[in-house]
């Protein structure tokens, strides 16, 4: 070796070689750009005429795989990865609808897509109405044939778990001229998927089920090929594609969605019973609970279980709530959900801050309230806890 270059062979030194046989594990490919032979490639390549990848913004190996997974379990046509929930959230709203459209929104919408739907949306130009999506006729009221291009609902609201009237929702939106899109994120599709029935566009924050684990920030769309196309092209432009890493932690996650989202509906049950049966609890909010009042939609759109999330309101209000969560000793307040660990969040502090209280209020997220993301421990201890919890509550009452 001529020590006079070893600087250059340092860069260029120690060339990868792909095995000829198949990883039991997708590689991951943490590059930045890809090279080119020759510009007859690029051309090539750039054109469409040569599959081959360019630079990160435009998607990587490990993006689009983890998006064409999802896709394949959600039975769409194609789907593409964003950098946050929230990136896919804006993707689907800002490429559907333009200057003088309107869109109607389910009410009790997650926190940031209500920021985005009252303070991005008229900057653009557009209109929206926030209607009670469990009400068919209240839909059907705010629905502007010609006019309304979007109808946004979530499959499970959070954080009150309410079921819309989806079936009827379709219908009305696709014979005003409107796309549905929803946000499956509490469901994830091992439970419900929303493009069979009738659906345009569906959304998730990977960040929650999808990833699994609380190690990722992503968000993907999926839907018909038309549709993701036009959000592919906004997501490089803005350069809000999926990250490599978290593409790849995002396809690790998906191998245990079914076996995960299992557990995490069981336990969610079964707390659900245990708060509705206890002392210094309000109310209990899960679509497993008679009195819910989607029940009977529940058992037919959700049959599989809806997830691991409920509510629950203590009887003592804010105090009660302060007691409570300082006598958790396995639940942690985390402001976030869908992990292997049971977490407790406040949605009035968290994901509903931004939105004024006398709204909160209407929307039943009140000082009371919160919110129980169950894990896949057993069952037996989060309920223990939650009993320890509830002691703590009763005696600072």
């Amino acid at each position: 070796m001529n020590a006079r270059r070893i600087d250059t062979l340092a860069v260029h030194a120690g060339a990868l070689e792909a095995p000829v046989n198949a990883p039991v594990s997708p590689p991951l490919y943490q590059a930045s750009a890809y090279v080119f032979e020759d510009l007859d490639e690029v051309e090539a390549i750039y054109s469409g005429e040569k599959p081959g990848k360019i630079y990160w913004r435009y998607g990587g190996p490990n993006g689009e795989a983890f998006a064409r997974a999802v896709a394949e379990l959600e039975g769409a046509q194609d789907g593409v990865g964003a950098a946050s929930g929230m990136a896919a959230i804006c993707t689907a709203l800002f490429t559907n609808l333009r200057a003088g459209d309107h869109a109607v929104v389910t009410r009790d919408v997650y926190g940031g897509t209500h920021a985005v739907v009252t303070q991005d949306l008229p900057a653009r130009g557009i209109e929206a109405d926030f209607v009670d999506a469990c009400d068919a006729a209240a839909l059907a009221a705010a629905i502007r044939p010609g006019k309304t291009k979007v109808v946004y609902l979530e499959a499970l609201t959070n954080p009150l778990l309410r079921i819309p009237a989806l079936e009827e929702a379709v219908h009305m939106a696709h014979e005003a001229g409107a796309i549905v899109v929803i946000d499956a994120t509490f469901a994830s599709p091992a439970l419900f998927r929303p493009l069979e029935h009738g659906a345009d566009l569906v959304v998730h924050s990977v960040t929650k089920y999808l990833g699994g684990h609380g190690d990722v920030g992503a968000g993907v769309i999926v839907g018909a090929r038309a549709l993701i196309e036009r959000a592919r092209a906004y997501l490089v432009r803005t350069g809000s594609t999926i990250p490599h890493f978290e593409a790849w932690l995002a396809q690790r996650g998906l191998r245990t969605l079914a076996l995960r989202m299992e557990r995490h509906s069981r336990n969610a049950e079964a707390a659900a019973a245990f708060l509705a049966g206890a002392g210094g609890v309000a109310r209990v909010h899960h679509p497993s609970l008679p009195g819910h009042p989607q029940h009977e939609l529940a058992r037919r759109l959700f049959p599989e279980g809806c997830g691991g999330m409920l509510s629950f309101e203590l009887a003592g209000g804010r105090a009660a709530v302060e007691a409570f969560v300082r006598g958790l000793r396995l639940i942690a307040i985390v402001h976030s959900l869908g992990e292997t660990a049971t977490t407790i969040s406040y949605s009035v502090a968290s994901s509903h801050r931004g939105i004024p209280a006398a709204e909160r209020e209407f929307l039943g997220v009140n000082e009371s309230l919160l919110r129980l993301s169950c894990g896949i421990e057993r069952g037996d201890d989060i309920i223990d806890d939650l009993r320890r919890g509830l002691e703590a509550a009763r005696e600072k009452g």
